[in-house]
């Protein structure tokens, strides 16, 4: 006896009142033919006559407890909610999967609204497409919202991931699964055309006379539910604008339901307005017996559709099976038919040309014929019944063998390998099992820190920028990619879904999210958008596991102004942003926020960079300046008519950002305190919170002093204005009415508040360093970068006699970005669009700072990433114990000497600094630049290798680098000072 494989049929089965449950009836008696079939139904009533007699009928409950008797499952997907059970049969039973309909939409939203699985449809809309998608879900209140999200993602890809295998029935799915998914979705897809039963033999009389017609009648007929997408009223308008509306022996049936909402009663009230009132129908739903009477009693079918979802249409197979000529438009898989078995339109047509084509065809009874007898061939031979089950059978086949080499078939064969792992053991294996066998299609993931704002989002600086980048990729995430914020925290491995921070930050509601961990695979992005110094340390292994796995890390650079300026940081932020820059160089590549940053990075890499394998990739951007697009806060304060109106009074000179040592507020307060005392007649305003709020007293440094200062001034609220909490709405307007911006600040990565001041037309005053050349492109008037107040005080009064005449430096053409021009910029560079500014890699020269951490100083004072003498002898450098090889070097010695005396001393010393191994001293030399190179041996090598430099009390001598060159390696010297 042959023995057949045992086949799970899940699918609707007659009376339910859906296409799919018909063509499972039509495809099960042929299919029987390669399997042992069981039906799996959710319904109470099943009315086909040959399931009943031939196959055994099970639920879903039943299935889930016998699921091992069976060798293979089919499960028959449509849009609708007869298809609700299948999704969680299929999360937990593998099997192909027949996509009558490329989007899923409909079930899903059903499951959700009717609580099978609450707030599944927002989940998959994120999982799928984002935060944007998901706001739109949420904002849904009315039936045309639903409709417009319903209709625009599909909600298919948890279904596709779980598939072994997946069917369709024309090449336009696989089109759709490109376009969502990307150019590998759909490769190893089946189609197999839509079956269909040869017509039942009915006489046209006999089923004219059914439906009321006369012998002579021409009826043109539609068939399927009214609605939108089928364009019924293009077909309706076109119908009574031919010949036939006035004929009154023509009729236009729609056979099918009528739209339940505004469309059905538009088309109703057309038709009541119509000269043909009488000869038009919509039928309702019809039984089976009475579509068919239809099919032979028409005399011209017109099948339309736009917005398709990946169905094949039924009616139209339907049409061409029972020889009816047929008019359609080249839409989806209707494109896809040969050209001479129907009267093809374009995709968007126009009423004249559906007239024109209804019009001809009426007239030409030889065209209808050859259209009707080209139409039944092409359904015998490619859409029979047999044929189509012959080719089910092969794809079934082949999806579980492929399966076998896949996921689907180790976890079979777990049980039997191993039947005595523990529950940990199992997990462990399953984790190892979801790393190396990524879900397939799948969305790439663009991973967002945004860790800092998690916890405590300042809504200035980094966090201003960080919440504008975030808001234009939610609105606009890269095309291929989904935009996923992740957080973390420096006591926990691990990254986590930042859901509910987006569901505060989107202002959504947020019962439904949940902070999962994240999960990476092959392809993904993580950018590390957010500054959180001890966070990403702490995570430094994950990240690298993940670079194991094919994840790309990019992080971005704000500044290294912690490093190079740590006299004007709390205690403790030049370690911890060192430590954060060496695990960030330790991954694929830096975003710096300016080219300024950029060259310092790079400087930084050359000193304190760590060994690695392939080229560090630097890369820099420049940011957005429309605060409109970040994410802005919003509210005026009661004065701010009045404060507005005192800035108008007087030429006012306008300082944005946070109160903190390094901004030049106090120099700039002292350099109007002499401006007010020479009688100059201006405004100074100060925009930005006091920073630092949580540093221990003495490590604020003279932010106490500012703050005293602009509280307790003489003039505030006369001359000074401090506004300390203004709202981005505020700064806006204070923009408008200012007359000047100064940049006081000792150093920037880029100097945002230059942007946003330019972008208002606002003159610009600044201090001269770096990346403030790069960002006003010389458009601005720059003093000294010295300390005096004086400085700010003479340049003020110079800018003013300027202004008065017209003859100051405009800003407003100042090259400037949006901010959707800033992250297109940036997604070019995390996602391989453009090259690199530079890349780094060690070239084998040791280089150390005078300020260098490895170092260690008896008498010196470090500045920056120097180190100065104190009117103290002793020790001005020791260090650093390190490993040095046996062999020939070169120590070359940097800084600026305004005396050296002849007794300074450059000692090489090992073993604790109890062996000397050389000693000289440094070459005196005038006041100036010091540039000196020292050659020394070692005949063996040395683990704890010590430089020290002595000096004396009268030495004034700054250290500004050290560099050991190994001079068996011909390393060409490109020296950085």
């Amino acid at each position: 006896m042959q023995h057949y494989t045992r086949l799970a049929f899940v699918s609707p089965i007659p009376p339910e009142k859906t296409g799919i449950a018909d063509y499972a009836a039509e495809l099960l008696p042929e299919l029987a033919r390669h399997y042992e079939i069981t039906v799996i139904v959710q319904q109470d009533v099943v009315g086909d006559h040959w399931v009943q007699a031939n196959a055994p009928i099970r639920n879903g409950s039943w299935f889930r407890k016998n699921e091992r008797n069976f060798d293979r499952v089919l499960y028959h997907f449509g849009n609708s909610p007869f298809h609700d059970h299948m999704f969680d049969l299929l999360a937990v039973i593998p099997g192909v999967v027949v996509l009558h309909d490329f989007y899923l939409s409909w079930p899903v939203w059903h499951r959700d609204e009717h609580g099978s699985d609450k707030d599944g449809w927002v989940r998959v809309l994120l999982q799928e497409h984002g935060w944007n998608t998901a706001r739109a879900r949420l904002a849904v209140t009315n039936r045309t919202d639903l409709v417009k999200v319903v209709n625009t993602y599909p909600c298919n890809l948890n279904v596709l991931q779980q598939a072994l295998g997946v069917i369709v029935h024309s090449d336009f799915s696989r089109q759709l699964a490109r376009q969502f998914y990307g150019d590998q979705a759909a490769e190893d897809w089946t189609i197999i055309p839509l079956l269909r039963q040869p017509p039942l033999q009915k006489n046209k009389v006999t089923a004219r006379q059914n439906l009321g017609l006369s012998p002579n009648d021409f009826v043109v007929c539609s068939f399927g539910v009214l609605g939108p997408t089928k364009l019924n009223h293009h077909l309706l308008k076109a119908w009574l604008a031919s010949p036939l509306a006035t004929q009154s022996h023509c009729f236009l049936v729609f056979v099918g339901e009528n739209d339940g909402g505004e469309y059905g009663q538009v088309l109703l009230k057309t038709i009541a307005r119509s000269v043909a009132k009488d000869r038009i129908l919509i039928t309702g739903w019809t039984s089976n017996e009475t579509y068919q009477d239809w099919l032979v009693a028409a005399d011209m079918a017109v099948q339309l559709r736009t917005l398709s979802r990946g169905e094949t249409s039924a009616a139209v197979l339907d049409c061409m099976n029972y020889g009816l000529p047929l008019i359609a438009n080249a839409h989806g898989s209707i494109d896809e038919l040969p050209v001479d078995v129907l009267c093809l339109l374009p995709d968007v047509f126009s009423d004249s040309q559906l007239t024109e084509a209804i019009t001809a065809l009426y007239h030409e009874q030889s065209g209808l014929n050859k259209l009707s007898t080209n139409a039944m061939a092409y359904i015998r031979t490619q859409h029979s019944p047999r044929f189509c089950a012959d080719q089910y059978s092969e794809a079934i086949e082949t999806a579980y063998s492929k399966a076998e080499q896949t996921i689907y078939g180790l976890s079979q064969q777990l049980p039997q390998i191993s039947p005595s792992l523990s529950i940990n053991e199992y997990l462990h294996f399953a984790n190892a099992l979801a790393a190396n066998f990524p879900p397939a299609p799948r969305i790439r993931q663009l991973l967002l820190d945004v860790s800092a704002i998690v916890s405590s989002d300042l809504k200035s600086g980094i966090e201003r920028v960080v919440r504008a980048i975030l808001d234009r990729l939610v609105e606009s995430p890269p095309e291929g990619w989904v935009v996923v914020p992740v957080y973390a925290t420096n006591d926990q491995q691990g990254y986590r879904n930042a859901r509910q921070f987006m569901c505060r930050f989107l202002d959504i509601r947020a019962d439904w999210a949940e902070d999962s961990p994240v999960q990476v695979w092959q392809g993904d992005v993580f950018w590390g958008l957010d500054y959180h110094p001890y966070v990403v340390p702490a995570q430094e292994s994950i990240l690298n596991t993940w670079r194991n796995r094919g994840v790309r890390v990019y992080f971005v650079v704000y500044d290294l102004l912690p490093v190079l300026m740590a006299e004007a940081f709390p205690e403790g932020a030049k370690q911890g942003h060192h430590r954060w820059l060496q695990t960030i160089t330790r991954m694929d590549g830096v975003l710096c926020i300016s080219q300024s940053v950029a060259d310092e990075l790079y400087d930084w890499l050359q000193v304190f960079g760590d060994k690695r394998e392939s080229p560090f990739s630097v890369y820099w951007f420049h940011l957005g300046a429309d605060v409109d697009k970040s994410n802005p806060s919003f509210g005026l304060p009661i004065d701010a008519a009045q404060t507005l109106h005192s800035m108008t009074a007087r030429p006012s000179f306008l300082m944005v950002g946070t109160i903190e040592p390094r901004k030049g507020y106090l120099q700039t307060l002292h350099a109007f305190d002499l401006l007010w005392a020479q009688g100059v007649d201006c405004n100074l305003v100060i925009v930005g919170k006091e920073g630092w709020k949580l540093v221990p007293g003495p490590q604020r440094y003279d932010i106490p002093k500012i703050v005293e200062c602009l509280r307790t001034h003489p003039e505030c609220g006369k001359h000074l204005f401090w506004l300390e909490s203004s709202s981005d709405e505020y700064l806006e307007q204070i923009y408008t009415v200012s007359t000047c911006l100064i940049a006081a600040s000792y150093g920037e990565g880029f100097g945002l508040p230059l942007i946003e001041a330019a972008r208002h037309g606002l003159p610009l005053l600044v201090r001269d360093i770096p990346v403030f050349h790069e960002v006003t492109t010389g458009q601005a008037h720059f003093f000294a970068d010295t300390r005096q107040p004086e400085v700010i005080a003479e340049a003020v009064i110079h800018w003013l006699a300027h202004y008065h005449k017209g003859q100051h430096l405009r800003s407003d053409t100042m090259p400037h970005l949006t901010w959707i021009q800033s992250v297109r910029n940036a997604l070019d560079i995390v996602l391989g669009k453009s090259a690199p500014y530079v890349t780094w890699m060690p070239d084998g020269i040791r280089r150390y700072w005078g300020s260098d951490p490895r170092l260690h100083t008896e008498v010196g004072q470090t500045k920056g990433c120097s180190i100065k003498t104190s009117g103290i002898a002793g020790f001005l450098i020791y260090g650093p114990y390190e490993r040095y090889e046996a062999g020939r070097y070169r120590i070359i010695l940097k800084g600026e000497a305004e005396r050296l005396t002849g007794n300074e001393i450059l000692n090489l010393v090992c073993n604790h600094g109890e062996f000397r191994l050389s000693q000289v001293n440094l070459t005196a030399c005038e006041p100036g630049q010091y540039h000196q190179e020292y050659d020394f041996n070692l005949d063996t090598t040395y683990d704890d290798l010590e430089f020290q430099i002595c000096v004396t009390e009268e030495t004034d001598f700054i250290i500004n680098e050290l560099m050991i060159i190994d001079q068996k390696n011909e390393i060409p010297l490109i020296l950085s000072a």
